[in-house]
């Protein structure tokens, strides 16, 4: 029979990691956008692509998989900031809140 202490310690220093982990994701979303007032709500694709430090294409691909909170679908995208702050915070995956409010915008890809 394996040690008690042992399984808690184990999940105690998984549990630290993760809090590590989720500090690092908000420190690096609130570097990003500087929380600057004159910062507009919404933004563009190439805005969200420098914000999530990722390619241009990515954000396409993101797009094109439903896997991105999108607040237009017009051209060119458009995107509320508030949203892919969110949506960051939440490493690149849409909550149930954001869900929600794809689907009632009809942008949810199924």
């Amino acid at each position: 029979m394996e040690n008690p202490f042992i399984t808690l310690d184990q999940r105690l220093s998984h549990i630290e990691q993760i809090l590590l982990n989720m500090q690092q994701n908000f420190h690096h979303v609130k570097e990003a956008v500087n929380f600057n007032p004159t910062v507009s709500e919404f933004m563009d694709t190439t805005e969200v692509a420098e914000l999530a430090r990722v390619e241009l294409t990515t954000i396409y691909s993101y797009n094109s998989r439903g896997s991105i909170p999108i607040y237009s679908s017009e051209t060119p995208l458009i995107y509320k900031r508030e949203e892919i702050l969110e949506w960051l915070a939440n490493n690149k995956k849409l909550t149930p809140k954001l869900q929600k409010q794809m689907e009632e915008r009809k942008l949810l890809k199924k």
